[in-house]
């Protein structure tokens, strides 16, 4: 304990140097743990909107439909399966989907996109994006007018269309045949992937299925939504035994970017704060040797009355911890308040939405850090300061007693 107090004395004993140390280090801390939480904040809101929007958590399909979205390629009893599927332990809500690739043309422009035929009552219940729309955009699907159709704005800015305004879908039915018919745009909705929004468009099952001449009981894919998304390995696996004529697949195989952001977010925070913790790290080694350099007499003079080599170490290895921990604590402390705050009120990119927009990620982003990355933090500066401590340290055990105190 003695040299606990004597330690953390002699780290004050030079104001100004050590308050450059620990600003030194609480500065870098705030810089890696903001950019650690804004990356963290926006790759969970990417794999939250591609949940919420795209993919939902595990998708059954004919396992020859990928291929070319052959119409054809269907999942059989359908009503059947998506009954057992919402009584399956783990499920939380499940919908079916139409897919078909088709021509959207309106009297200005015509562009490729993908039809999807929904269910308005259980989409809604696994899939977010009905929230995308105000009312100023018109409605997702409340009125009941036949051969209506959803759209996004950037397919709106394409196509000059608007409200009210028809969309001619050219696409090949049940049967092989080119057919189509007249939609008219009753929703515009926006999401923050706009390339994702331009191929995608969406109508009523009901409508679809009559114009593909698709028979009753058959659907091109069931989405699945979970209580747990952790889970959506296993249970896909379960759900494959129990139905071999279909596809079951899990989130991180439909959208391997997403599963890859997931499982090496952790590893890419921990290189870059090793990085900016390594750079403190020679920061602190420096300054411990400049201070071994002006106290050179006072360390000999301790080694000659008796102080062992093994307290010298421990007193400058002390030192540096302190140093180190004290300028964490100021960081963090920084950090946590600079996280909420942006948490909260979100940094917003808006001069770049364009940009972010097509890689699938929102102009506002809302940093996120779990308070146990605070915890780990606080280890790896306790480890740096230890390593920073041993070259400094093991300079001073070197000092010879009697040329030490004869140093002026």
């Amino acid at each position: 304990m003695l040299l606990i107090k004597i330690a953390w004395r002699n780290i004050w004993r030079s104001k100004l140097r050590s308050a450059v140390v620990m600003l030194a280090i609480a500065s870098g801390l705030v810089g890696g743990l903001f950019s650690s939480a804004w990356m963290n904040g926006m790759a969970k809101q990417r794999v939250k909107d591609t949940f919420s929007i795209e993919t939902a958590h595990i998708q059954f399909h004919n396992p020859e439909f990928a291929d070319n979205f052959d119409i054809k390629k269907t999942i059989l009893s359908s009503p059947e399966k998506l009954e057992e599927l919402s009584n399956t332990e783990g499920v939380k809500a499940v919908t079916s989907r139409l897919k078909t690739s088709a021509m959207a043309a309106t009297a200005n422009k015509n562009m490729g996109v993908t039809i999807v035929g929904i269910i308005p009552e259980s989409e809604k219940e696994v899939f977010g994006l009905y929230k995308k729309l105000d009312s100023a955009n018109g409605d997702f699907f409340e009125t009941k007018k036949k051969n209506s159709i959803v759209i996004s704005k950037a397919l709106a800015t394409e196509l000059k269309a608007r409200l009210k305004s028809k969309i001619v879908l050219t696409f090949q039915d049940y049967n092989g045949e080119i057919t189509g018919a007249a939609f008219k745009v009753i929703g515009i909705f926006k999401t923050t992937n706009s390339t994702w929004d331009k191929m995608h468009v969406f109508v009523r099952a009901a409508d679809l299925r009559k114009v593909l001449e698709l028979p009753e009981g058959q659907t091109h894919e069931i989405d699945i939504l979970l209580n747990d998304h952790d889970q959506a390995i296993i249970i896909s696996e379960q759900l494959q035994k129990k139905y071999p004529d279909v596809l079951s697949e899990d989130w991180s195989k439909i959208q391997p970017y997403i599963n890859f952001i997931t499982k090496y977010m952790d590893i890419m925070m921990g290189i870059f704060m090793l990085i900016i913790l390594g750079a403190l790290g020679f920061g602190i080694v420096n300054t411990m040797l400049m201070v071994i350099l002006e106290r050179t007499r006072e360390l000999g003079m301790l080694m000659a009355i008796g102080m062992t080599k093994r307290r010298v170490f421990a007193m400058i290895m002390y030192e540096t911890i302190f140093l180190a921990l004290v300028g964490a604590l100021i960081g963090e402390v920084l950090s946590m308040l600079l996280i909420n705050y942006y948490g909260n009120a979100g940094i917003d990119l808006s001069s770049m939405a364009e940009g972010l927009e097509t890689i699938g990620y929102s102009a506002i982003t809302f940093p996120e850090l779990e308070p146990f990355r605070y915890a780990q933090i606080t280890l790896m500066v306790f480890v740096t300061g230890i390593l920073a401590s041993i070259y400094p340290a093991i300079k001073a055990l070197k000092l010879d007693p009697a040329n030490a105190i004869r140093t002026i």
